[in-house]
Formats: C-alpha cells, structure tokens, sequence
C-alpha cells in the first residue's frame, strides 16, 4: 500500500506504545510534547487507538491491529492473527476522539472477523480522489443539470469561474461548509449578490446529487445560514414613462448583442434567459413567434411568444450567422455561445440610461432610480391592464401557470389574445419612447 493514510508495519518498527491513558478532549488539550522524539499514547477506552504527539505538539492518531487468519493456523485449525498493521486516523482536533474511536473499533472488529480493512481503505481512498469537485460537476451536467435547467450555460460560466479554480481538484467528500463560505465571502466582498446567491444555489444542488449517487454522506451547506444573500422579496416596480425612454435609448447606444437583447426584453415582458439563450431554430418565421419548448420554458411547459411588428424589424436587423438555424439569436461569438457577461452589460446600460435621463430632465445631478431586468416584466404586466387586457391574457404573455382548477381544466392557449396583447404593447412602448421627440422638435 501506497496511500500515506495506510501505514503497514516496517521491519524492526516498534509498536508498542510508551503509555496508557483514558483519553478525553480535556487531556489532549492539556498534553505538553515531548523534548525530543515523539510520544505514543494508547487509549483505555479504545485498545490499539493510538495517540502520537510530536515534539512541535502535532496530535494525530492511528489505529493499531492484527487479521486473524493472517498468520495462519494452528494443527487444530484455529486461525492465528498475523503481524501488526497500522492505520492513521487524522490529526486532533480535525477528526473528533469520538470519530476516531469509532473508526478504530470498526477497524478492529473487521480485522477480528479475518478482513484486512486497508484493501476497503486504499479502494476508499481512490474513489474520493478520483471524485474530485471538477469530475463530479462534469457528470453533474452530462447526467443532470444540462436536461433540466434550461439556463445551465451561463450557470456553468459561473461555477468555472468562481468555483473550480479553488475546489476543482479537491474530492467532494473533502469539500467543507467553510471552503464555500469562503468562496461566498468574496463574491459578496465584490458587490456581486446575486452571483454569490446563484453560487450557493447550484453549489448545494450538486451537493444534494452528489449525496443521493452515495459520492458523499450528506450536504455540507445544508443549514447554511447567508443572511447576506438573502432575496429581495418585492415583486418589483413598474417603470415610467421617462425610465423607459432613457433605457431604451441606452440599449440602442450599446446596439448588438446587449442592446438588441434589453429591446426584445423591454417589447415582450419575457424573462431574461427565454430571450438570451434563444437559438435561431426556436423562431417560426412563418408564423413570427418565438416557440420555447418544455425542456427551455421554466416551469416545464411549452410557451409560444408571438413576435409584433415592431419587435419583427428589430429581429430582423440582428446579425445572421452561417452554420444554419442552430446559432444562438444573441451572441458575441458568431452565435457558436450565448451572450454573457450579464453584470458588465447591466451596469453599462445604467450609466448611459442615467446620462439620458439627466439630459431629458435638464438636471446634470439627477439619478436613475435603481431597477432590473425583471421590471421589464412588471412593467409589461402593468401597461397590459392599463390597455385593458384581463388578468388571464396578462398570465398567458408573461409564462404565469394557471392558478387552481384552471391549470386542470382551461386548455385554452390564448395565442391570438397574446399576438393582439403584444401588438398593442409594443405600439405604446414605441408611442411613449418616441413621445420626448416629439415634443422637443415641437
């Protein structure tokens, strides 16, 4: 055996411990090291748990024992227990006297029944090694997450980006709570909230697979305590008429792929990833609609987003990339990838919003008055019933399952009401940016 946990005994190696001693955390504490060498102290409670202590005062533990069978047996087939191996445990206080102690006498009780656990332990070993955090997520992907979470993508950016350069080599089972608090910390050090929540989010999700698959014994953030993360619960804000102008301008500064796709956003009320992660193979030209299926909508079901004119001669003015239908719509690699890098284009779409919004008011100190991306969908939500569309059309624009025996009963998919919704929500939202022209040249 190879494994620096698994130590067989060397010719000429003494075993036997200098002293025996009912340990306890309040010993171990209390234990000085030794001037020189090293001091070999055996448990009471626990024969062949061994303490060891260096002379820097390292403490660490081992266990031990002898396979029965091992030596042979005897002329009347008794079995004889063979030479003394050697186990290490851990160092104190990493692994607990109580872990140790039951480690060691799960140990002994294999080696007294004729096993000789250091087989079980090195098999043990290289399966934790081999499960590293980057290998687990691979499979997490091909075997999971790519089937059903239609923005995996932009997720997976994510995890690569700020998880697997400090966990990537690092077995699963060894990962701790403290390794991704750390990890949390300095995301939320850099102002970036909603990637740490998504971090702590996926991080847990391949925790709970990983568990379920036997990889490890449990979650290590389940209980996790982030009251820095926690969600902003209101619904959100529907925007005014000069906010609406002001982005929309911005968006048209920043132009393709952030500013064409924050136009699609603000003329459809869709949620972020339905558009950023559209593939030119999900728009049916013959009939202008965007058709997300049930493996990309998020609540698992088919959800067709009719196209108005005015969103028409948007789409139609965005690149076209070779290689067929099967290119991402926004894109800033040739379509091969989905635009990314959502934070930067947010932040770049503020700041010119804000300078339109100052030179629209007069005001060089006037501020643009935080919102998101999710606002667009409020937005959307509230300018539909001010046009007079009912609360069941409103639901059907914007994705929103059907409430109670509804869901069970109406089949009605509500598509022409959408086109007509969607049509009239695009001419106000066109109308109300284009109402600020108007009246300066007037």
């Amino acid at each position: 055996m190879d494994d620096p946990l698994i130590k067989p005994e060397r010719a000429g190696e003494q075993m036997a411990t200098t002293s025996k001693k009912r340990l306890t955390n309040q010993v171990l504490e209390r234990m000085t090291p030794p001037k020189t060498g090293r001091l070999e102290i055996g448990d009471d409670l626990c024969p062949g748990l061994i303490l060891r202590v260096s002379e820097r005062g390292a403490k660490s533990f081992s266990v031990i024992y002898r396979v029965l069978g091992e030596g042979g047996v005897t002329d009347t087939g008794r079995p004889l227990a063979g030479k003394q191996h050697r186990i290490t445990l851990g160092r104190w206080p990493v692994v607990s006297l109580g872990e140790v102690r039951e480690r060691a006498r799960a140990i002994l009780a294999k080696s007294g029944a004729g096993a000789d656990p250091r087989a079980e332990l090195a098999s043990s070993v290289r399966e934790r090694r081999a499960n590293t955090f980057s290998a687990v997520l691979e499979r997490h992907i091909k075997q999971d997450a790519a089937r059903t979470i239609s923005s995996w993508p932009n997720v997976e950016r994510v995890l690569r980006l700020h998880v697997v350069p400090h966990l990537g080599d690092t077995p699963i089972a060894d990962i701790r709570r403290s390794d991704v608090h750390e990890i949390i910390d300095n995301i939320v050090a850099s102002g970036r909230i909603g990637t740490a929540r998504e971090v702590r989010k996926q991080m847990s999700r391949i925790f709970n697979w990983a568990a379920d698959r036997e990889l490890i014994a449990n979650n290590p953030l389940s209980g996790m305590k982030r009251n820095d993360l926690a969600r902003n619960t209101e619904a959100g804000r529907a925007l005014s008429d000069i906010e609406i102008r002001s982005i929309w301008k911005a968006a048209e500064d920043l132009r393709y792929p952030f500013g064409s796709l924050y136009q699609t956003l603000m003329l459809t009320g869709q949620r972020r990833a339905e558009w950023a992660f559209c593939k030119r193979s999900e728009i049916d030209t013959d009939n202008r609609w965007l058709d997300l299926g049930k493996e990309r909508f998020k609540s698992r079901r088919e959800h067709i987003v009719p196209m108005s004119d005015d969103l028409w001669a948007l789409f139609e003015r965005l690149p076209v990339w070779t290689g067929g239908n099967d290119y991402f719509v926004f894109s800033s690699r040739h379509g091969r990838v989905p635009v990314a890098g959502f934070s930067q284009g947010k932040q770049a779409l503020d700041q010119l919003a804000q300078e339109y919004l100052r030179k629209e008011l007069g005001k060089s100190d006037a501020v643009l008055q935080h919102y998101r991306i999710h606002d667009f969908r409020v937005t959307c939500e509230t300018r539909l019933a001010h046009l007079g569309f009912n609360q069941e059309v409103r639901d059907a624009v914007l994705g929103h399952a059907k409430p109670g025996l509804q869901k069970t009963y109406n089949k009605h998919d509500y598509l022409n009401e959408k086109r007509r919704a969607l049509q009239a929500y695009a001419k106000h939202m066109l109308a109300t940016i284009q109402d600020a022209e108007s009246r300066s040249k007037g």
